[in-house]
């Protein structure tokens, strides 16, 4: 069995968190609230990915701190993937969607279990709230 490697990062500033909606015409999870990724470029390290996912998806310069979890699926498409999510800072720039997105917000993580999510995200970020906030 095949596993692709994706890279996602809970991007912050002033305390709150980027999220991000699928797009409805998404070939996995339609109109779900996700933080930013993508899949990792075999070029790249999983840091050189992820900038290059989140300046794609939303126009944003983040500093990566560390690597936060790491996850595992398969798709709605039946592709297996195995994830690393990585804590990023925000440095600079206006959020722009891509295609793939619908909508953004930012938000106090704490309010990411009212949206519209997977549950395993849900327990990530709730896992975020428990370490990182004071």
């Amino acid at each position: 069995m095949k596993f692709n490697v994706t890279v996602k990062g809970i991007i912050r500033k002033s305390g709150k968190i980027l999220v991000v909606k699928r797009s409805n015409a998404d070939d996995h999870k339609p109109g779900v609230w996700e933080t930013v990724g993508g899949g990792m470029d075999e070029k790249n390290t999983p840091q050189k990915s992820l900038e290059k996912e989140i300046k794609e998806e939303v126009n944003l310069k983040v500093k990566i701190i560390e690597p936060f979890n790491v996850f595992f699926f398969k798709k709605d498409t039946g592709e297996y993937k195995v994830g690393i999510t990585f804590i990023c800072n925000y440095v600079a720039g206006k959020v722009k969607l891509s295609h793939e997105h619908s909508d953004y917000k930012w938000i106090e993580p704490n309010e990411f279990k009212k949206l519209k999510s997977l549950p395993s995200l849900k327990k990530e970020i709730a896992n975020y709230s428990k370490k990182y906030e004071k």
